[in-house]
């Protein structure tokens, strides 16, 4: 018995290893793939492109801003109106008319925690152990084209991403959001990948929440180091 028991836990850790490895080699397939050393040069990037409300039958443009360190602004033209969402890496604004927020007020901390998210260049897999992240290797995807990587937080927030076995892209994220007290699958899915200054990004992105589909986002342009006016980021100037 004693042999048997010992031999079990050989076994449990031969496979351990052999799954870090694994998970070592996809990450690093990842990074490369994706370009990560080369958008760590990066200091700027805005996206535009537009959103699809699929439950509403709606449709909105769109235009993100991000700066280094934690800078973002995002710009909508939604029924006839601006919204506009400002983090400049302390505090965020929100201006939002159609949704009754006439005048620019400071989000609240769940609010920010998104911003944050957001202004992040790279991949959350990207030096996840400096962020004190853990990940492991949580099997293929349904079809199995893609590997599950788990990611949990330092502060216990997990999120799956799923990387292509072929491209090794990320082609989805899923993780649980709490709404209106009640807990929410979130799951992002990311395809139509371009390469821009040898970088690649999606251009068609689709959210949806506990299987229903919310949003859509189609990408028209994504540009790299374009001067950005640092007031940009702060409260919004509204006439």
């Amino acid at each position: 018995m004693r042999k048997l028991l010992i031999s079990i836990a050989i076994t449990a850790f031969a496979l351990s290893s052999v799954q870090a490895q694994n998970l070592d080699q996809i990450l690093k397939d990842h990074y490369k793939a994706s370009g990560q050393e080369k958008l760590m040069k990066v200091k700027t990037i805005v996206t535009s492109g537009t959103m699809t409300y699929v439950t509403a039958g709606m449709e909105s443009s769109i235009t993100i801003y991000q700066a280094r360190p934690d800078n973002f602004r995002a710009e909508l033209d939604f029924m006839g109106s601006q919204i506009i969402q400002t983090y400049n890496g302390t505090t965020g604004w929100m201006y939002a008319p159609a949704m009754g927020i006439a005048a620019p007020q400071e989000m609240g901390a769940e609010e920010i925690k998104a911003a944050l998210q957001q202004a992040q260049f790279e991949s959350p897999l990207w030096n996840y152990k400096e962020k004190g992240s853990s990940v492991e290797l949580a099997g293929s995807s349904d079809d199995g084209s893609a590997h599950k990587v788990k990611m949990t937080k330092e502060d216990g927030e997990s999120m799956t991403f799923l990387i292509d076995k072929k491209t090794f892209l990320t082609t989805g994220i899923i993780t649980v959001q709490v709404m209106g007290g009640a807990e929410a699958e979130l799951n992002i899915s990311m395809k139509e990948y371009k390469a821009v200054k040898g970088i690649q990004s999606p251009h068609y992105i689709s959210q949806k929440m506990d299987g229903a589909l919310m949003v859509t986002m189609v990408v028209e342009s994504v540009e790299y180091d374009k001067e950005i006016d640092p007031a940009q980021f702060e409260k919004p100037v509204v006439e």
